[in-house]
């Protein structure tokens, strides 16, 4: 039987049945996947993982890739990203520094730069020569939080130039806040309804068959 796994943030992180990603796994005929996404990570934390997985040969027969939005930093443990909850157990310190580098020392120009340039680099370079089937899509389209579009096309699989951030406000019940430029949304199956689920999964199979 074949394998799955899903690389992203918390658009594909849940395991519930009714999960998008386990539908799709269902649907493709592969037995439970072998990863899911992360709350809160960056698309550094997928490239960690997913390069760890290449370098111990267990990269999945398929490998879904949710990318999402560049203004996050990178921790191996922690999430990082701008106004978020401090988390049981941490030392305050680490939160007050990250609100002083979000002040003081973060700039977005770079970090939108570095964002386009490692992810096409990634695509190019590394998804490429992987021994996977790989399907890409975006949790946030690129720099959709800031009110921008740089239009980045990935080319290595199917690549569906899709936001699921924006698929999931199409449910009013969803309550979104926007704080700066971080979307956040009431908990749920990965922020979406359980209807919105099986719709997105059959979107990704009907263009993973393309």
């Amino acid at each position: 039987m074949k394998t799955i796994g899903f690389f992203g943030d918390s658009f594909c992180a849940n395991n519930q049945p009714e999960s998008w990603c386990n539908i799709l796994q269902k649907k493709l005929g592969c037995s439970n996947p072998v990863s899911f996404g992360e709350p809160g990570k960056s698309i550094w934390s997928v490239f960690t993982s997913f390069n760890e997985l290449i370098s111990q040969n267990r990269v999945p027969d398929i490998s879904v890739f949710c990318w999402t939005e560049p203004y996050r930093l990178y921790h191996p443990t922690m999430r990082l990203t701008a106004n978020i909850h401090p988390q049981p157990g941490v030392d305050p310190k680490v939160y007050k520094a990250l609100d002083d580098y979000w002040v003081y020392l973060h700039n977005y120009r770079k970090d939108e730069m570095a964002y386009e340039y490692s992810l096409k680099y990634y695509d190019r370079h590394v998804l490429s020569k992987v021994k996977s089937k790989i399907v890409q899509m975006w949790s946030f389209r690129p720099f959709e939080t800031a009110g921008k579009n740089p239009g980045i096309t990935l080319t290595t699989g199917t690549f569906i130039d899709e936001s699921m951030l924006a698929f999931s406000k199409q449910n009013k019940d969803t309550e979104w806040m926007t704080i700066g430029h971080v979307n956040q949304c009431e908990p749920g199956i990965n922020h979406m309804t359980i209807e919105q689920n099986q719709q997105w999964a059959e979107n990704v199979y009907g263009r993973f068959r393309v």
